[in-house]
């Protein structure tokens, strides 16, 4: 089940980071160099700081709350497939950036804790095995969003981004069910005391 919830979290870091700038540039018809700027900056900005007080947050809690850390992922993704969903719609330069920095809080809040809850129910003996299968399943089946978002982009130009991007806010609310269900159904079985 993480490893559900970190296919969505590349399938969508992907598509946004090859794509992004060009439908910025498209949909406002600004020049590709500031619609970069605005698609990232904000964005890896907010992931940034996410990242940074999500390890911070994560390290208060989870003493008192075993399970904290993938509720805080699930919620992280909650909230951020809406976000994704908005910056494909929005007719407002200004709301989409806003939407771009709080993708980027929601997914450096996920990042903070991918490998911690991981190895909160893989052995040591075996993580670094889980690992490897973590990122190789990841990147291939995340790595394909690209693809997608290119085809859609080809065939109904900026209507296919913004398809594309409600695609996106989904693979997130699939994401946050899976993390949702390793919460709920498996971790206290497969738990990895200390």
């Amino acid at each position: 089940m993480v490893t559900v919830g970190f296919v969505a979290i590349v399938f969508v870091n992907n598509a946004y980071l090859f794509w992004a700038p060009k439908f910025i540039a498209e949909k406002f018809a600004v020049n590709v160099g500031e619609a970069a700027e605005k698609a990232m900056f904000w964005h890896h900005f907010a992931a940034f700081a996410a990242v940074m007080a999500g390890g911070f947050i994560t390290d208060r809690f989870i003493r008192r709350m075993p399970r904290f850390r993938l509720f805080f992922q699930t919620v992280a993704m909650l909230l951020g497939a809406p976000c994704l969903l908005m910056i494909g719609m929005s007719d407002s330069l200004v709301l989409m950036i806003a939407m771009t920095a709080s993708y980027g809080l929601f997914r450096g809040f996920f990042e903070s804790n991918t490998h911690a809850s991981l190895f909160d129910v893989v052995p040591p003996e075996l993580r670094s095995s889980a690992e490897g299968y973590l990122t190789m399943i990841g990147f291939f089946f995340g790595g394909l969003s690209g693809v997608v978002m290119g085809a859609l982009s080809e065939k109904y130009g900026v209507r296919g981004f913004e398809i594309g991007f409600a695609l996106m806010g989904a693979a997130y609310a699939v994401g946050a069910v899976a993390m949702a269900f390793s919460a709920f159904f498996f971790f206290k079985k497969f738990r990895v005391a200390g």
